[in-house]
C-alpha cells in the first residue's frame, strides 16, 4: 500500500486523522462531483432505475462509552430497584422502569457532544444521524448529516420519536440535494412509512415526483370518521345534520398548519382563566372529555389520494425496490467497519462515510468501463 501510494514511509496515524478533519469540505466536493458523473452513466445503463430516488434515515454509532450496552443496563437496574421500592409504597403505581431508564440517558455523549441520543436501527444509542439517498441502482446520491433534537416525551414511544425525525428531515434534505444538483430530476420517490407526512407529499407533488410511501399507522384512528358537507365542513359522526364547529388554526413546529373543528355539542368556556371544553352529549363518539376534534391539513388529500393506488401491483413492485437503499447503507457501513471503528471525532467519522461513498461511486465507474454493471453493488467482483 505504501508503494502504491508513493509514500517513502508509512505516515503516522495522526496524519490520516488530520487529513480527514482538515479536508472534510474537499471530500464533500469530490463526492458531489462523482454523483454528477455517475448520474449520467446511470441514465445510459438503465433510465428507469436512474429516475428512482430512494431515501432512508440511519445512524453511524460513535465510539463513546454511552454506546456500551452496560451503560444502559446500569441505568435500567437502578430504575427497576426504584420501581420495586415504589410498588411497596404505592401498589397502584404505573411507573415504567424502562421508560424512566431511557429518560435518564444523557442527551449527548459526555466525551463527544456531537454524538446525540437517538432511537435508530432498532435501539437507543449515540449516533451521527444521516439521511441517505440513493437511486434505483443503490448508488449513493446524497448524504445529509441532519441534526435535530430528539428529546424523549412521556407520551411518545421510541418509534414515534423516530417517525417524527424521519418526517421532519425529508424536505430540508431534498432541498439541499436539489440545490447542489439543480439539473437532476426523478419520476418516483421511495420511502418507508416514517416519511408519511402531509408536507412531504405536497413537497414531492410540487417537484413533479410521484411518492411511493406506505401509510404509517400512527396517523390512523379507530374512531368513526366524520363525513363532509358540500362546503367541506366535517359533520358529526353520529348525526350528519350537525356540522362541526370551526375552532381556529393549530400550529406546531415541524408540522403542517391544521384547521381545527370541534364537536357541535361542546361548549367552550373560561374557568379559572383557563379555556375549558364541556361536552353535553348522550352518545359521544369518543371517550375524550373535550369531545371529538377533527384537524384538517391543507394538503391532506395528497396523502390518501395518491396518483398510484397503494394496492396496485405496480405500486407494490416499486415499493419493494426500497430495500436497495438499505443494502447500500449496509455496504457503506461495512466499508468503514462502523461497529469496530475507534474514531472518536465526528468530523473524522463524516470523512470516513464520504470516503466509503466515494469508493462505491468510483467502483461503479470502473464497472461501467468494463461493461460489468448488472450488479453495481457487487464491488468485490472487481478484484476477481
Amino acid at each position: 500500500m505504501r508503494s502504491f501510494c508513493g509514500f517513502l514511509k508509512v505516515p503516522h496515524k495522526s496524519q490520516f486523522s488530520r487529513f480527514k478533519i482538515n479536508y472534510l469540505d474537499n471530500l464533500k466536493d469530490l463526492f458531489n462531483r462523482l454523483v454528477d458523473i455517475t448520474e449520467v452513466l446511470s441514465n445510459e445503463v438503465n433510465p428507469f432505475l436512474a429516475f428512482i430516488l430512494i431515501t432512508d434515515t440511519t445512524g453511524f454509532e460513535a465510539y463513546v462509552t454511552e454506546n456500551n450496552p452496560k451503560f444502559y443496563q446500569s441505568l435500567l437496574r437502578k430504575a427497576k430497584t426504584y420501581a420495586k421500592k415504589l410498588a411497596k409504597d404505592n401498589p397502584d403505581s404505573t411507573f415504567d422502569a424502562e421508560k424512566y431508564a431511557q429518560s435518564q440517558m444523557p442527551k449527548a455523549a459526555l466525551s463527544n457532544t456531537d454524538a446525540k441520543l437517538a432511537y435508530l436501527n432498532g435501539h437507543f444509542g449515540y449516533f451521527q444521524k444521516a439521511v441517505v439517498s440513493t437511486n434505483g441502482f443503490g448508488l449513493v446520491r446524497d448524504i445529509n448529516f441532519y441534526d435535530s433534537d430528539n428529546n424523549l416525551s412521556t407520551d411518545l414511544t421510541p418509534q414515534d420519536i423516530k417517525d417524527q425525525y424521519d418526517a421532519k428531515s425529508l424536505i430540508p434534505t431534498l432541498e439541499t440535494f436539489f440545490h447542489l444538483h439543480p439539473n437532476f430530476s426523478y419520476k418516483y420517490f421511495l420511502g418507508d412509512s416514517g416519511f408519511d407526512a402531509d408536507d412531504n407529499y405536497a413537497y414531492l407533488h410540487n417537484k413533479g415526483i410521484m411518492p411511493i410511501i406506505s401509510i404509517n399507522p400512527r396517523g390512523l384512528s379507530n374512531l368513526p370518521q366524520p363525513n363532509f358537507n358540500e362546503i367541506g365542513v366535517p359533520l358529526c359522526p353520529r348525526d350528519s345534520s350537525l356540522p362541526m364547529v370551526y375552532d381556529g388554526i393549530t400550529r406546531e413546529k415541524g408540522r403542517a398548519d391544521r384547521i381545527k373543528y370541534i364537536c357541535p355539542k361542546v361548549k367552550k368556556t373560561r374557568i379559572s382563566n383557563k379555556t375549558t371544553y364541556i361536552l353535553d352529549c348522550d352518545d359521544p363518539c369518543t371517550s375524550s372529555t373535550c369531545g371529538r376534534i377533527k384537524n384538517i391539513t391543507i394538503h391532506n388529500n395528497y396523502r390518501f389520494n395518491t396518483s398510484m393506488p397503494r394496492d396496485s401491483l405496480k405500486w407494490q413492485k416499486l415499493y419493494r425496490l426500497r430495500t436497495i437503499s438499505e443494502r447500500s447503507i449496509s455496504q457503506i457501513k461495512n466499508f468503514i467497519q462502523i461497529k469496530s471503528s475507534k474514531v472518536r471525532n465526528i468530523a473524522s467519522l463524516k470523512s470516513d462515510i464520504l470516503l466509503a461513498s466515494i469508493s462505491q461511486l468510483i467502483a461503479f465507474i470502473l464497472m461501467f468501463k468494463t461493461k460489468n454493471y448488472d450488479t453495481p453493488l457487487a464491488i468485490k467482483s472487481l478484484v476477481v
